[in-house]
């Protein structure tokens, strides 16, 4: 049976499903997986979760800071003298690439493929040095396991071959979500709105992190002017981190304006259930797929620091991209709110999207190109 193993420098929580399932499916193929994993760096988030299951082990991970950089070294390789291929992360700090890379090229190792976004989108440049030297390693694997399509394009423009690329359609176990929608009853959507003081449909929901590239300056100011606009326009901020202080001191004089704080996987869907879009006008990762499930569309602006989820938003089909000004941002929004068509129109996108960003299909697609990969050798 052949093996392969995939290598995490963290095991977050949303990507136990997928790691369970990944391993039931690739058994039909008659392919065993192995799965090692580390720790996070003190004080960082995501942390790691333990998977208990004999087919994943967890590694101590060493960090090692020089200058503005990190490297991180997993020790691995005593792990890995039987198995057929590896699946690392896209990342330069990660030393053991490197490591695999060199025996690649040496004729002494495993088989081995990336997973990854392609580039990192929040690179304040694509030619700076980090950058280049992520797209010459891009050629130096056997295959490529692209996060979204934009990743799987942007691995070919390095030079990788396409045939070798498999797009997986990154996501997370959406289950917990759905369940918690079907389950909420209107009396439960009620109360939340009188506990808030919301006797409006028209309410909006930004919930995520707080921290500058999520850009809650512009999220502010552009929520002032949809006031402007429809007066009777309430939004909710759900989340936390650094910038959170500047929701608290709008939130103190803005009376439309409702800091909840922190919610976490269910307790989040009440405000999804009573909002009518989700409103992020920076950075957009895996929060669309949120957006898909609770048919609240996503509104953003075309900046280029997206994580390449972004994707799987089809303006004017399943959630909106406007130029990037608070005015633009705040005018497509009105427009929304006032429109029972392009509500119910956007609405009907996403329920079309949430199968296809599947954990299920993210699954099956990762399968087969383990599959094929492996046929391949």
């Amino acid at each position: 049976m052949p093996t392969v193993a995939i290598l995490q420098r963290i095991l977050p929580d949303y990507r136990i499903a997928f790691f369970r399932q990944l391993h039931q499916e690739l058994a039909l193929y008659g392919i065993d997986l192995k799965l090692f994993y580390g720790q996070e760096r003190l004080g960082t988030v995501p942390r790691t979760v333990d998977l208990a299951a004999p087919w994943a082990v967890r590694v101590k991970n060493r960090y090692w800071p020089f200058g503005d950089q990190e490297f991180v070294w997993q020790p691995v390789h005593r792990y890995l003298s039987d198995v057929d291929a590896v699946i690392v992360e896209q990342a330069n700090r990660l030393l053991v690439n490197h490591y695999l890379i060199l025996r690649r090229t040496l004729n002494t190792g495993p088989r081995l493929a990336y997973w990854g976004h392609g580039k990192n989108h929040q690179a304040e440049s694509s030619n700076s040095a980090s950058e280049r030297l992520k797209r010459r390693l891009s050629c130096q694997v056997d295959w490529w396991f692209a996060y979204t399509v934009l990743s799987a394009e942007i691995a070919a423009n390095a030079g990788f071959k396409r045939e070798r690329i498999t797009t997986v359609q990154n996501t997370i176990d959406l289950r917990e979500f759905l369940e918690a929608k079907e389950t909420l009853t209107e009396d439960a959507t009620v109360s939340l709105k009188a506990s808030l003081g919301i006797k409006t449909t028209n309410v909006c929901l930004y919930c995520g992190g707080i921290y500058p590239d999520k850009r809650m300056p512009f999220l502010l100011e552009a929520c002032s002017k949809i006031k402007l606009r429809v007066p009777d326009f309430e939004m909710i901020i759900v989340g936390d981190g650094p910038d959170r202080h500047l929701v608290e001191a709008a939130a103190e004089i803005k009376s439309w304006l409702h800091y909840v704080g922190p919610k976490h996987g269910a307790d989040r869907v009440p405000y999804f259930v009573i909002s009518r879009a989700l409103l992020m006008p920076g950075l957009v990762g895996l929060a669309v797929v949120d957006s898909f499930a609770a048919a609240t569309p996503l509104f953003t602006t075309a900046i280029h620091k997206h994580s390449p989820e972004i994707a799987y938003l089809v303006n004017g089909v399943n959630g909106v991209i406007t130029p990037d000004s608070a005015d633009a941002y705040a005018t497509a929004v009105a427009e929304y709110l006032r429109s029972e068509s392009l509500q119910a129109r956007l609405q009907r996108g996403c329920l079309e999207s949430v199968d296809k960003y599947s954990l299920e299909t993210m699954t099956n697609n990762f399968a087969r190109g383990i599959r094929d990969w492996l046929i391949d050798l």
